[in-house]
């Protein structure tokens, strides 16, 4: 659903600036979401459904206190966990988190992004500003 409402956004864009002679949204910095939730590995996952119940969000990126990327946390995960597991307001969020995240950059195109999501069916990608895998809100 992200990916839908993602290529939603990128029609609008396009849409309404075709009006106005412009190009078409390039890169994922034109498009992407800037209001991110983010959680610490050490929070614990009763924190995380609390946080995700009371927003539209369906991920949250797990970040680590230097700003680096831990992983994510999809609605998928907290069904999953809380679904088989008893004790799940024990957990932590490192716990149940995904750490081998596929990532882009500000710069990386529509097209890569659209066709590595689908190719890796994920709906989520978490876009990183350095080398270093830091996240930063803009």
């Amino acid at each position: 659903m992200a990916f839908k409402q993602s290529l939603n956004r990128a029609a609008k864009v396009f849409s309404s600036r075709q009006t106005q002679d412009a190009m078409p949204p390039a890169s994922v910095s034109q498009v992407m979401t800037r209001e991110v939730l983010s959680v610490y590995p050490s929070q614990s996952f009763a924190e995380a459904v609390g946080l995700m119940a009371n927003r539209p969000f369906r991920h949250v990126l797990v970040i680590h206190p230097n700003g680096r990327l831990a992983g994510v946390i999809s609605d998928r995960d907290l069904l999953r966990v809380m679904g088989a597991t008893m004790d799940w307001k024990e957990k932590k969020v490192s716990d149940v988190m995904t750490q081998d995240v596929f990532t882009v950059s500000p710069e990386t195109s529509l097209s890569i992004a659209a066709r590595e999501m689908l190719a890796r069916r994920v709906n989520c990608l978490p876009v990183l500003y350095d080398e270093n895998n830091r996240c930063v809100e803009l």
